[in-house]
């Protein structure tokens, strides 16, 4: 691994309630704020590029990431915050909770599990893999994982001059709903041959919460 250090700025709000609030409505709202930053928003000429604004929950709690160069702006446009809007209400925030985290990409072998549903499968992806035995599932799933992975690592310019495996060692999926379309879901544990950044996203429809990656002690 390159010897780069990464930024990366976590936000976390609190409300009285905010039960009803999802990371898309979150978005939905500094998108709206922050029009003229178009990663609030995650609107970009690049078909596709990794997220470096990123909104999900943590700790049952929504929460705001900025990496890198966006750590910054994160930081700067979150810290005078004191409430969001959805389409039907104001809520007030009650704490605004801001860290400020260095990611060092190492190779280490780390246990891992996601917090939220990873979205590994496109259309084309689910048909074969549906198709597959369940110990070619788990191979299967664990080469969308290394992919995954290189696509956050090449996101935040990190060239990886090793090889990077990981090892699934349990996995449920549930049916999830992305962009108004059907998903199959999963909840994996796997060990993984380098160190990943905690909270950051792997997989599709990372910026609105989705395969949130957590330690796994």
């Amino acid at each position: 691994m390159n010897d780069k250090k990464i930024k990366i700025c976590h936000v976390i709000l609190d409300f009285d309630s905010d039960k009803n609030v999802t990371p898309v409505q979150l978005r939905g709202f500094l998108a709206h704020l922050f029009a003229n930053i178009s990663e609030f928003h995650h609107h970009s000429d690049n078909s596709y590029h990794y997220p470096l604004i990123q909104y999900k929950r943590i700790d049952k709690k929504l929460a705001v990431i900025g990496i890198e160069e966006f750590a910054d702006i994160v930081f700067e446009k979150m810290s005078n915050l004191d409430h969001i809007t959805t389409q039907d209400q104001k809520i007030p925030l009650t704490n605004l909770e801001i860290q400020n985290t260095t990611y060092y990409p190492k190779e280490v072998t780390s246990k891992y599990k996601f917090a939220s549903p990873w979205i590994a499968l496109n259309k084309e992806n689910y048909a074969k893999y549906s198709l597959l035995v369940k110990k070619d599932q788990k191979q299967f799933l664990e080469k969308i994982l290394v992919g995954n992975i290189l696509s956050m690592l090449k996101g935040m310019e990190i060239f990886a001059d090793c090889t990077i495996t990981v090892k699934i060692n349990s996995c449920k999926s549930i049916m999830t709903i992305a962009h108004q379309n059907k998903f199959a879901g999963f909840f994996c544990e796997w060990d993984s041959s380098i160190i990943l950044p905690e909270y950051c996203g792997l997989g599709k429809s990372i910026s609105k919460g989705f395969g949130v990656v957590i330690s796994s002690k």
